[in-house]
């Protein structure tokens, strides 16, 4: 359900939607920010209890490219010791990097996105975020794949270079159905397990995503993937979900509408929650030497993208919805 008084409180870029919405002629005009987000230098940013932790993704993969025979000064570590056997001359394997990525952006949709009290609704921002950084990727020619799901569904769309593969991502992002309300731990394991059997060692996976439901079940599930892919957690959060101010508010899922009353022991109990599950789910992801990029709903998602991702504040910009 989304709060009746949407409102805007801080300055967002106008490219960015807003409302409860997913527009695909929003998510298209993404493309304009694309340079402003390069992930091919996207910084590993580990937040620890001590402070945070920087140092560079894998970057893109090793292919193997042929094996020729050895001359002085070649890394005897590369050598082809079975070729060597057969030939009886020395020859080394050569290996060149990958000119193309495969980045994987996996979406949240589920009845938990439907929320919102602020800019937009947590599926509206997901979709932003997720448009802008498949946007990121085919500029800088990386193989982009999808993953969008609800509580019921999902769709999967393998790496692939061309427009055609990015439309099919934006205009999925834009159909994919709402579903009911439910429990959201299942499905979110079930998500992890996806994610496991599709990522290919090498790849870079970003999961947006409110994260409920996510567990000790979750973290096992993606041990594996953690250490050979680039896995990055994008977290959508809304300011209500964070701490619910006292006082009468009216929800509504745009049929149906009702009142929540929010007391000082509510507003106490609701913080102490949230401090619980964020402080759950950083202590899991840096287990798996996974960064945590947040973002809430009330703010601009390029900056708290750079932000989480390393790069430098970016200058005031001239067009922006207030």
């Amino acid at each position: 359900m989304g709060h009746n008084a949407m409102s805007n409180s801080l300055s967002v870029r106008s490219e960015f939607s807003g409302g409860t919405q997913i527009i695909p002629a929003r998510l298209a005009g993404l493309r304009v920010l694309a340079a402003l987000l390069p992930l091919h230098k996207q910084k590993k940013i580990l937040n620890e209890q001590s402070g945070s932790h920087a140092s560079r993704l894998r970057g893109r993969g090793i292919d193997f490219s042929e094996v020729r025979e050895y001359q002085p000064g070649d890394d005897i570590r590369s050598m082809d010791w079975r070729v060597t056997a057969r030939t009886g001359q020395a020859h080394i394997k050569v290996f060149r990097e990958e000119r193309e990525r495969p980045v994987l952006v996996v979406t949240d949709l589920r009845a938990s996105m439907d929320f919102g009290t602020k800019r937009a609704l947590k599926r509206v921002v997901a979709a932003d975020v997720s448009a802008l950084l498949a946007w990121s990727a085919a500029s800088q020619g990386d193989r982009l794949g999808g993953l969008i799901f609800n509580d019921n569904d999902e769709f999967d769309l393998r790496p692939h270079t061309g427009r055609k593969t990015l439309m099919a991502f934006l205009h999925r992002l834009a159909d994919m159905p709402r579903t009911p309300h439910k429990a959201s731990g299942e499905r979110m394991l079930e998500i992890c397990h996806h994610i496991a059997r599709v990522a290919k060692p090498g790849s870079a996976i970003y999961i947006v995503s409110d994260w409920l439901g996510y567990d000790q079940e979750c973290e096992k599930v993606l041990y594996a993937t953690a250490r050979h892919c680039d896995l990055i957690a994008v977290r959508i959060s809304d300011p209500f979900e964070v701490t619910q101010p006292t006082g009468d508010y009216t929800l509504t899922d745009g049929q149906q509408r009702k009142r929540l009353t929010v007391s000082d022991r509510d507003n106490q109990s609701q913080r102490e929650r949230w401090l619980h599950q964020s402080g759950e789910l950083k202590a899991s992801l840096l287990r798996l030497q996974t960064p945590l990029i947040e973002i809430s709903t009330n703010e601009d998602p390029l900056d708290a993208i750079r932000r989480g991702m390393g790069f430098s504040a970016l200058t005031p910009h001239p067009g922006v919805s207030e």
